[in-house]
């Protein structure tokens, strides 16, 4: 499996916005901000903010005095819902090798449960809050950094 660019911009709009929520303020972000700071194409991250908003995650507003806003709390959001928002449910077992689930063998079929049970897991317990945490102290151990 692996994060499409939807699922990675999307994810770094909502760490966006919820480093903007964490620091008080109350105000909506435009999706051009969040595009300029994130280095998104903000034609396309507006599409993202469309599904987001759909799937009840995200709020937005047009006009003068527009812009867009977490929903609810980061830690109310996990990496999960964001994904299925995004590309619908993860890791689903459609066709291997042109086969359908019922004829693919039985360790195999095992094996993708597995690895589903395990990302799901993963994925349901992270949320967009703790992601953006993750970043800012990535974020602080680069700027400390210093050769000599």
């Amino acid at each position: 499996m692996r994060f499409s660019a939807r699922t990675r911009y999307g994810l770094l709009a909502l760490m966006d916005m919820a480093e903007h929520q964490e620091s008080g303020h109350t105000g909506r972000l435009t999706t051009h901000e969040i595009a300029a700071r994130q280095g998104i194409p903000e034609r396309f991250l507006e599409q993202q903010i469309t599904a987001l908003k759909n799937a009840g995650l995200v709020t937005s507003h047009r006009g003068a005095h527009g812009g867009c806003g977490l929903a609810r709390r980061a830690e109310d959001i996990t990496v999960l819902q964001v994904i299925e928002a995004l590309e619908g449910s993860p890791l689903e077992l459609e066709r291997i090798g042109g086969a359908d689930k019922e004829n693919v063998g039985g360790a195999i079929r095992e094996l993708w449960d597995q690895a589903h049970t395990a990302l799901t897991t993963l994925f349901s317990e992270m949320t967009v809050a703790s992601l953006a945490r993750r970043e800012q102290e990535l974020r602080a151990d680069k700027t400390i950094m210093f050769y000599v």
